[in-house]
């Protein structure tokens, strides 16, 4: 999509943390845009490039929260689910060898 739109991508280094927390993608470059969506425009949000990704482009929490809410239809059977307050949960790990003796 970067190459298709030749949009211009600025260095970055950093590491991102998916869904399943032992996976991580190193960002390949980020870049500053107005994204038009549905009728309404999101001036000057960060995109992010990752390497080989599943879709096109993923939005954020950081675009999430500026939205009053976001609805996602499954078509499933079952009435639908309403969740409020979605948080960024950031979670040290344990050090790996605090229970071990030095013998």
């Amino acid at each position: 999509m970067v190459r298709r739109c030749s949009l211009t991508i600025f260095p970055a280094h950093q590491t991102i943390s998916l869904a399943s927390r032992p996976h991580s993608v190193q960002i390949q470059g980020c870049m500053t845009v107005t994204l038009a969506i549905q009728g309404t425009e999101y001036a000057n949000f960060k995109l992010y490039v990752l390497p080989d990704f599943c879709a096109p482009l993923l939005l954020g929490l950081d675009f999430q929260c500026t939205l009053r809410s976001l609805t996602l239809k499954f078509g499933g059977p079952l009435p639908p689910l309403t969740i409020c307050s979605l948080v960024n949960r950031k979670v040290d790990p344990p050090p790996l060898f605090a229970n071990l003796t030095a013998d």
